[in-house]
């Protein structure tokens, strides 16, 4: 039996990087996953890939930047699976720019996808959740939710809104039996990493001083983020409620 063995996942951003293999690995211990990514292409090439492998996956195309495009995943969801018993918030942008330079469409457009989708998702999943009597929410902050960096206070103050949000609703619906905690995650080898080092001056140099801020020394890999995602989605945390649980290879222990 896996640990999710015919449970309901909805995963959010699931193209590339730590969402790609939480799905993969979610699948392989028996959940049945609907994925939402607004790369339709991306998300064709993962069942494909899943096909090949004899899983499947239920695939979304949208933008979860609006919250009529949340509420009709939350909706396309229930009507073909009648239940959501795992909601992972995991789509997320990066936008670097020095503070005085963040206009108000970029700070707009970041906090949309990276802390209006997951209120939108939590408030359409949360009532459903309620009636089935159970339900299990991860949702994705960052280690730059607890720690700061230069260039990215626009993306630090939407994890730190993720955060707030998280042990703001696990105190609501801790009765409810819904178990609520963040995930977050440090520099991870994806795609969103990947670019970032691609737009400084010298991406080579900008990765080797990522890395050097790593205590282990090396990059998160996307597969281990999953792995952890896949405990809080099992029922072995049954204790844990509004956590914050910090995944960076020792990184904001520096």
């Amino acid at each position: 039996m896996g640990r999710l063995d015919g449970k309901v996942a909805l995963i959010t951003g699931v193209s590339s990087g730590i969402g790609r293999a939480a799905t993969t690995l979610f699948i392989e211990a028996g959940a049945i996953v609907f994925g939402v990514d607004r790369n339709a292409d991306a998300g064709q090439s993962l069942i494909a890939e899943l096909q090949d492998k004899g899983r499947s996956l239920h695939f979304l195309a949208a933008d979860l930047s609006t919250e009529s495009a949340c509420i009709e995943v939350i909706r396309h969801t229930y009507e073909r699976a009648g239940r959501i018993d795992i909601l992972y918030n995991n789509a997320g942008i990066l936008i670097l720019s020095p503070f005085t330079q963040t206009n108000a469409e970029t700070l707009e457009h970041i906090f949309a996808v990276n802390f209006k989708s997951v209120f939108y998702l939590c408030q359409q999943v949360i009532p459903h959740m309620q009636q089935q009597g159970s339900g299990v929410i991860i949702n994705t902050a960052s280690e730059l939710a607890i720690v700061a960096q230069p260039l990215y206070a626009a993306y630090c103050a939407t994890k730190g809104a993720v955060l707030s949000l998280t042990r703001a609703l696990a105190l609501e619906y801790a009765k409810d039996n819904i178990r609520i905690n963040a995930l977050c995650p440090g520099p991870v080898a994806t795609p969103l990493l990947q670019q970032e080092f691609d737009l400084a001056a010298d991406p080579n140099q900008a990765e080797q001083e990522g890395i050097s801020a790593m205590p282990i020394g090396r990059l998160g890999k996307p597969e281990e983020i999953a792995q952890v995602a896949l405990f809080l989605a099992s029922d072995a945390p049954a204790l844990m409620q509004g956590a914050s649980i910090v995944v960076d290879g020792g990184k904001t222990i520096l």
